[in-house]
């Protein structure tokens, strides 16, 4: 039976919490971008959590945002923090200030190759609206873009089936690189403690 909301958790809930918490990536982030549709949304929210990404940022400026559907999202935003933007500029400085390369997934005459890219340093991949894509703004303030090459006639790919390919060539460079072994430090440990915090009902601390 399903453990109700609220209330102790058991060491073993607690430890499979901490294992994930062990491997989570703080510099590697996904930015969505006025994304129209909710699966969309949802699917990449699922990714970026098996992909062991910790936090999400949502800009919705030239469109409301649509929510996620849950039946695709399978819990997992309730495992990534969402940090939400109404500035597409704004949003791109304060990862920059924060250290992070910011990167358009877009069809850009300077792309590169999203296999070139050293995933290994602090990034964040914009995923723009699906039919509008990235925008200007964006584009103008971020460090630079990044294609799947395609081989068909189909010149792009569905935003979420995107941000996969991305992440999974993302964590096999961090993986090779040894970043996804277990390790502990005071930002993981005070994450774990909002997670507890949560699970259990409790107020969690300013």
């Amino acid at each position: 039976m399903a453990r109700k909301y609220g209330g102790p958790l058991s060491e073993r809930r607690k430890a499979r919490m901490r294992a994930v918490v062990e491997r989570r990536q703080f510099d590697l982030t996904v930015v969505l971008e006025d994304l129209a549709d909710p699966h969309n949304a949802a699917a990449v929210y699922r990714s970026s959590e098996a992909f062991g990404l910790a936090e999400l940022h949502i800009v919705a400026e030239r469109a409301i945002w649509p929510g996620m559907h849950p039946a695709v999202t399978a819990s997992a935003h309730r495992w990534v923090e969402t940090r939400r933007w109404y500035d597409p500029e704004l949003c791109c400085k304060g990862l920059q200030d924060r250290g992070f390369t910011v990167l358009c997934a877009a069809l850009d005459d300077d792309a590169r190759d999203y296999r070139d890219v050293d995933w290994t340093l602090p990034t964040a991949l914009v995923l723009g609206q699906e039919k509008q894509g990235v925008s200007p703004d964006m584009l103008k303030r971020a460090d630079g873009c990044v294609i799947v090459p395609m081989v068909g006639f189909a010149q792009s790919l569905n935003v979420s089936v995107c941000g996969g390919i991305v992440l999974s060539e993302a964590l096999r460079q961090r993986r090779e690189a040894g970043m996804c072994e277990p390790t502990w430090d005071d930002q993981r440990e005070a994450l774990f403690q909002r997670w507890v915090s949560r699970e259990e009902g409790l107020p969690q601390s300013e």
